[in-house]
């Protein structure tokens, strides 16, 4: 259930909240009031876009917050578990957006930041408006298959999952087919370029670890001059002038400690020492004279590797950024040049799966037509007692499922049905397209008939019907009245309307008002008392005249009312403000 409604600096409201309470919330005011500035507040947090126009002009940004109750068990457990929610007692769903005056959004769930497309998840799971709008996409036939497919709900879901699976499956095997291509010239010219990428990457025999050795050696070949002055220079101060070496120096300091180390254990390890120093020198003297001895080689040898360097650069250049790369581009062309090679071959064996595909995605589109069809008696039948209870006596409502013939071409996304809703409002007339025949106020019933069953049928929490009333009136407002009150013994029912019939039927009832003061625009929203209602119905019967008549009138419809929901369930009210009671205002400006 939807608890509370906070709402900051959004059009012309200033601060407002709301706390309904189970049952109908009614919503009515005079034309330019601003009615619909609450739907459009609650449905900023659909996700959908909002201007920045919305933010009110002396604020930098609008807010709106709307907290749920009751609902764990209507989310989905993968987005309860994107989301970090977990089940606590008292568990409340906190949904807010802010939009600032640069255009801004940001969205937040129980002060998380998250992206949008999970605030639109949410949202969609908890509430279900039905905008004037919708009344209008009643008509178009691409939204029938999608209601249908709504009542139908998880058992249709599966088998659709199979379906898109086999059309994922055929798109893969048409992307090998067209990657195969049919131009033979083509196949050719791409033939031969590919068979000498593979030549010329199989010419190089690149070896692995090649090079890096390679590299190593090109540097000691390069620096080979100064690496021979720095081992002879070393190779004097070791071994050179017999008196000024090394090697010279450390005898003589030998000699020196030989007396000290016959009487001192210090001393005998010192000489100790030195003389593991001297065998490590001599040790170094070798090498330096092995090195500085060391054959020259190959005077060609640095070219070479120079040009092997550049035959494996040019490679990377061309086919990858290391080695590796061109090895696994070389695999990659082999196999393309394979599959061209052999492509008549290929294209059969391709079409063959592709025709196999067909098969099994019309047999999986036949499943699908199976389930569509058998829900769409149960909706006939269903939507059917809706009108009727609806005052529209001997209406017949048809929705018709046939199966297109696919052949070739692109593959529809939903399945191979094409969905109609067709309709009789009278006696002997055959049915025809709902929009051929239907009139505003039989399209109206007919969109609260199909809301009504969506509704039972996925068990959607909060509904909004934003002007259902357009096109009826009289008894058939009434009939539209009880509706309302019979679906909000099960789900939170909010109704922004003209009609008097609709608003005696309100549990709660919110009037909308919009004044000027002080060069201030003010938006009031106003919870009703009893005597106040009275007061409201009889501007909506009589245009605000307040006669005797409309009073009567007034008073006899809440009664109406009052009796008719006593021999059902009762509903609650709530508050339109934390510390507003009846008959208090919550005023907005724009200042």
């Amino acid at each position: 259930m939807l608890n509370r409604v906070e709402i900051r600096d959004f059009a012309l409201i200033d601060q407002a909240a709301l706390t309904p309470g189970p049952g109908l919330f009614v919503i009515s005011g005079e034309t330019g009031a601003g009615k619909s500035i609450l739907i459009d507040a609650i449905s900023a947090l659909s996700g959908e876009r909002i201007g920045r126009d919305y933010v009110r002009r002396t604020a930098p940004r609008l807010r709106v917050e709307a907290v749920f109750e009751a609902v764990w068990d209507r989310l989905p457990d993968d987005l309860k578990d994107q989301l970090g929610l977990t089940l606590e007692e008292d568990f409340e769903l906190i949904l807010a957006r802010e939009i600032s005056s640069a255009g801004k959004s940001t969205c937040r769930v129980n002060g998380r930041l998250v992206p949008v497309s999970s605030l639109r998840q949410l949202f969609s799971c908890l509430i279900d408006i039905h905008g004037q709008n919708d009344q209008q996409g009643i008509f178009d036939p691409q939204n029938h298959r999608r209601l249908l497919d709504r009542f139908a709900g998880q058992e249709l879901g599966a088998s659709m999952g199979l379906y898109q699976a086999a059309a994922s499956k055929i798109h893969e095997i048409k992307d090998q087919m067209q990657d195969l291509g049919q131009d033979p010239a083509l196949r050719a010219r791409e033939l031969d370029l590919l068979a000498y990428q593979i030549q010329e990457i199989e010419s190089a025999q690149i070896q692995p670890g090649e090079e890096a050795m390679l590299a190593e050696r090109h540097k000691r070949l390069a620096n080979r001059e100064k690496i021979l002055q720095a081992a002879a220079q070393a190779l004097m101060e070791l071994s050179g002038l017999e008196d000024q070496s090394l090697a010279s120096r450390l005898s003589r300091i030998q000699h020196v400690l030989e007396s000290a180390a016959r009487v001192s254990k210090q001393a005998a390890a010192a000489k100790d020492t030195l003389l593991e120093a001297q065998d490590a020198m001599q040790l170094a003297i070798e090498q330096l004279q092995d090195l500085v001895l060391e054959d020259e080689g190959d005077p060609g040898e640095l070219q070479r590797i120079d040009d092997r360097l550049d035959v494996l650069y040019r490679l990377k250049k061309k086919y990858g950024g290391d080695l590796e790369q061109v090895l696994d581009f070389l695999e990659k062309a082999r196999g393309r040049h394979e599959r061209l090679s052999d492509s008549e071959t290929l294209f059969a064996r391709l079409t063959q799966q592709r025709d196999k595909g067909i098969e099994i995605l019309k047999a999986r589109a036949g499943k699908i037509h199976e389930i569509r069809s058998r829900f769409a008696r149960l909706m006939e039948e269903q939507i059917a007692r809706q009108l009727q209870d609806l005052g529209m006596k001997g209406v017949r409502f048809a929705v018709q499922v046939d199966p297109l013939d696919y052949q070739e071409g692109p593959i529809p996304r939903h399945g191979l049905d094409k969905v109609s809703f067709l309709i009789s409002a009278n006696p002997g007339e055959p049915l025809k397209p709902l929009a051929r025949i239907a009139s505003g106020g039989e399209a109206s019933r007919v969109l609260l008939a199909i809301k009504t069953i969506l509704a039972q049928a996925d068990e959607t929490p909060v509904l909004i019907f934003d002007e259902i009333d357009t096109g009826i009136s009289g008894v058939t407002a009434s009939r539209v009245a009880e509706k309302l009150h019979q679906i909000s013994c099960h789900h939170q029912v909010f109704c922004i309307t003209h009609m008097a019939q609709i608003a005696a039927m309100a549990d709660q009832h919110v009037l909308i008002q919009k004044t000027f003061l002080e060069d201030q625009t003010v938006t009031t929203l106003k919870n009703l008392s009893e005597e106040e209602r009275s007061t409201e119905l009889m501007r909506l019967l009589s245009g605000g005249s307040g006669d005797d008549k409309a009073r009567q009138l007034a008073i006899h419809l809440l009664d109406v009312a009052r009796a008719f929901k006593t021999t059902g369930a009762g509903s609650g009210a709530g508050q339109v403000a934390a510390g507003h009671g009846p008959g208090q205002a919550i005023s907005s400006g724009d200042g």
